[in-house]
């Protein structure tokens, strides 16, 4: 996987009109934050390929034909690449990063770095900015810097070296605030990475036994203000303020149908019923 070109023109007023944004912006750090949010809320997060025994192929080409031109959803290494072609032909300067996944994992449990997301530089200032967090995902980006917009329920804090850090780069923790509590999602150091580095990762989580992508449907999508994200049979609705709330789909067909009409997941004959078949042997 070389290193990642940009998107040509056409496909990038094409990612654009996908989006739902009308026209090319200029570099700004307003700039920044439009294009992911309105990339959240009109791509979802789905790994349902993962699910069928399909191999997931994230060179720039096979992304964009997946996410853009046949409207369907991926995973973060499909996501944040398409995003940072993106973002490189709209001229801002992004540099990939690697992060180990926390959400739902206690503290002493390890955990490789399976997710990609992008720090972007925009007027001398450093933000993080991700699209592709199946979970609770923050819907602008984050600076470096400075604290998160007031008001946003996700803080980056730091985090104790360890012996799965490279040592030369302190770690930060993305942390989401749940009532009174704050939960780490990821963590990552700033170290960057080569995007050929991309390739066994999405290899070990698209086909290793110990992937949770393997055994468990997720999907997910920003619907204004709120977070939308599936699991197995199980809706939850995030509020911009962290509260939640959970919804049971009990039968396959309400799952395909809550992933079509809600998550926005445009799903032809052959993988609704692949999925469908998947749903039932897992209920059985």
């Amino acid at each position: 996987m070389p290193d990642q070109p940009a998107l040509n023109a056409a496909r990038l007023d094409a990612y654009l009109h996908r989006i739902g944004l009308p026209q090319r912006p200029t570099p700004t750090r307003e700039a920044l934050d439009a294009i992911v949010a309105a990339h959240l809320q009109r791509i979802p997060f789905e790994n349902i390929d993962v699910l069928l025994g399909r191999p997931i192929d994230i060179a720039l080409d096979a992304v964009f034909d997946k996410l853009v031109t046949r409207e369907r959803g991926g995973y973060c290494f499909e996501h944040n690449t398409l995003l940072a072609a993106a973002l490189t032909a709209l001229d801002f300067d992004v540099v990939p990063l690697a992060a180990r996944v926390r959400f739902g994992i206690e503290e002493g449990v390890p955990t490789p770095q399976s997710h990609l997301l992008l720090r972007v530089r925009v007027a001398h200032r450093d933000y993080i900015a991700d699209a592709g967090f199946g979970g609770p995902n923050p819907p602008c980006s984050l600076p470096l810097s400075e604290p998160a917009p007031e008001g946003l329920p996700y803080r980056l804090v730091g985090a104790p070296l360890s012996a799965t850090s490279s040592g030369a780069f302190h770690l930060l923790d993305l942390e989401l605030k749940s009532g009174d509590e704050w939960i780490k999602l990821y963590r990552f150091d700033l170290s960057p990475q080569a995007w050929i580095d991309y390739a066994a990762r999405n290899w070990y989580v698209c086909t290793h036994p110990d992937s949770i992508f393997l055994h468990r449907l997720m999907a997910a999508r920003t619907d204004g203000e709120v977070r939308l994200t599936m699991t197995n049979g199980e809706l939850t609705e995030r509020d911009a303020d962290g509260g939640s709330r959970q919804v049971a789909l009990e039968t396959p067909a309400q799952i395909v149908a809550t992933l079509r009409e809600r998550i926005g997941v445009r799903l032809d004959d052959e993988t609704a019923a692949g999925l469908t078949a998947w749903l039932a042997r897992r209920a059985a």
